[in-house]
């Protein structure tokens, strides 16, 4: 009877022994030796937020991708890659404008328990329309009386080209002395892990969008000068942009024959105004030549590279000098330019000249 249970046992080793092998067998069979390739299709760089499609090239039996950006760059400590789809595919969209170190691993378990790997990399640029800065403002620079006792005036910023902004302001601020004092700014990123920094040189300060904390000044020795902001990315990629505060030309005098006219802000613009001189009725009015002043001819505001263009009617004036037919509403365009030798900045105000 102990022979025969010692039999029994002997056999079940055996046939577990037999099964063993063939299992190792069966892994051995199945076992692909890594090889990582991959292909994130023909785009030379994508935008933010746009979606990238990692497709696998390779061999292997699990992929996984490191798309190189916050908290998912290989080899670095407490950094994980992200498992793939069944299908050998990933997909991922980037919040930061960058290149990044895009690594891909492929792998295959042996029979034994050996994990064998194959790497593949390669870069991708993403980009963000503008380099990151989707918006700006300069917030509550101070009450304007023409709209109202409590109207605080703020100042959206125009996109001139890519990374150029111009904030207009109306004149009153520039005689208050609330353009030439520091003030607060507005502002929002393409990338919520992205930050503003006012450049100077004496370092970089970082801003906060509609933080009490004002450090923004938009003159130097009381004239505009442009300002330097730069959108950093967590990777590290800095995007430069110039802010210029630009005063809105404006008429401080206007008068024909001795008649100063009365001049009312458009309430639909802030660069809008109509104008009316009351001269008498038996007045010709098809020949007068007006007289004018614009900005007090303040010599802070215009100089060499500070200048003012008036036109009536498409027709470039000169004050006390050029004459004009006012027997119909003449159009007036004033166009202040600033021409640092960068980017020449530029604003326009129209107003409606009308002889009652």
């Amino acid at each position: 009877m102990k022979r025969q249970y010692l039999n029994l046992i002997y056999f079940a080793s055996l046939v577990l022994g037999l099964s063993a092998c063939q299992n190792d067998a069966f892994i051995d069979e199945m076992y692909v030796e890594p090889k990582a390739v991959f292909s994130i299709g023909n785009n030379e760089s994508f935008d933010v937020f746009e979606t990238v499609l990692f497709s696998n090239k390779g061999e292997g039996q699990k992929f996984v991708v490191f798309p190189g950006d916050f908290s998912h760059v290989y080899n670095k400590a407490k950094n994980n890659g992200l498992a793939c789809n069944s299908d050998g595919t990933f997909s991922y969209a980037y919040q930061e404008p960058g290149v990044y170190n895009a690594v891909w691993i492929a792998t295959s378990m042996k029979a034994n328990g050996e994990i064998v790997s194959s790497i593949d990399s390669m870069k991708i640029h993403v980009v963000a329309q503008g380099g990151g800065l989707a918006s700006f403002s300069i917030t509550r620079i101070a009450k304007m009386a023409d709209f109202g006792s409590t109207f605080f005036y703020e100042s959206y910023g125009k996109f001139e080209t890519d990374k150029n902004i111009v904030c207009p302001m109306p004149y009153q601020l520039w005689t208050s002395s609330a353009i030439k004092r520091t003030v607060g700014v507005k502002f929002s990123l393409n990338s919520n892990l992205a930050k503003l920094n006012w450049k100077l040189t004496e370092g970089d300060v970082s801003l906060l969008s509609e933080s009490a904390t004002k450090v923004f000044r938009f003159d130097k020795d009381s004239k505009l000068m442009p300002q330097s902001i730069a959108v950093q990315s967590t990777a590290g990629q800095e995007v430069l942009y110039e802010v210029m505060a630009m005063v809105i030309p404006e008429f401080t005098q206007f008068s024909i024959n001795g008649v100063s006219g009365v001049q009312t802000r458009d309430l639909s613009a802030f660069n809008k105004f109509n104008l009316v001189v009351d001269l008498p009725e038996n007045t010709t009015l098809n020949a007068l030549t007006p007289t004018f002043t614009v900005f007090n001819n303040d010599p802070n505001l215009i100089d060499n590279q500070r200048t003012v263009s008036v036109k009536a009617n498409g027709v470039t004036q000169t004050s006390n000098v050029t004459v004009v037919n006012f027997t119909n509403d003449v159009n007036y365009v004033l166009t202040y330019t600033v021409d640092l030798g960068g980017y020449k900045y530029s604003y326009s105000t129209t107003y409606n000249v009308k002889i009652k």
